[in-house]
């Protein structure tokens, strides 16, 4: 019977790790452009010569911006490019002033053709690390977004390669409010997770029956 007992304690906590797990928020990439007809593009605040960081809007939304390397940019819909001073362009880090987008997406070209990453933290101190972007001289568009109904929220995003490789630009960048489905667990998964239920339900009926012995 002790046997029995612990084969029940052990299924019931393998079933609420897994409710765990698959409750847990998320973020997720995508290179479809249909997350950009939900999305509000970024407007640089003014024209920009040799910076590593300015500002942009979304909406009403402060956006700070910082690279390693030199940047120019234009105002409004503008394209970040290596700047006239002699530095390499390697990486772009978006910084919302409030964590109320959902979604973000961004154009580019490279220098030299190699691997791009994409760096997500969101509002509850997560990191997401994405290494999906297509592999091409001109890429995009890629974008990340929160799961919905997590409460989730884009808090920072980090765009970045590796020497050699270089950005000859980094454009369309949007924000917004898109939301993907969240992912339906498997059948296997489900019936772990009956398993489980049914162990912790075993454990307090046997509980209860021991209790009313001794009163007796």
């Amino acid at each position: 019977m002790k046997n029995l007992h612990k084969a029940m304690v052990a299924i019931s906590i393998s079933a609420a790790a897994m409710v765990s797990v698959s409750a847990r928020a998320d973020i997720v990439s995508s290179t479809s452009s249909s997350w950009q007809t939900s999305s509000t593009s970024w407007n640089v605040d003014t024209n920009n010569d040799n910076v590593s960081s300015f500002t942009a809007h979304v909406g009403s939304e402060l956006i700070n911006i910082s690279t390693v390397g030199i940047v120019d940019t234009g105002s409004g819909n503008a394209t970040a490019t290596p700047g006239t001073k002699d530095t390499l362009f390697t990486s772009i880090t978006f910084d919302p002033t409030n964590n109320v987008f959902t979604s973000f997406s961004f154009q580019g070209q490279l220098a030299i053709l190699g691997d791009i990453f994409v760096e997500v933290n969101d509002n509850f101190g997560n990191t997401f690390t994405f290494t999906n972007v297509p592999k091409s001289s001109v890429f995009g568009p890629f974008g990340a977004a929160a799961v919905a109904g997590t409460g989730q929220y884009i808090d920072k995003v980090k765009v970045y390669t590796t020497l050699p490789e270089n950005f000859n630009s980094i454009k369309l960048v949007d924000f917004g409010n898109y939301t993907v489905a969240g992912a339906v667990p498997e059948p296997s998964t489900w019936a772990m997770m009956m398993l489980g239920f049914f162990g912790v339900g075993f454990l307090a009926y046997r509980r209860k029956n021991q209790g009313s012995v001794r009163l007796a």
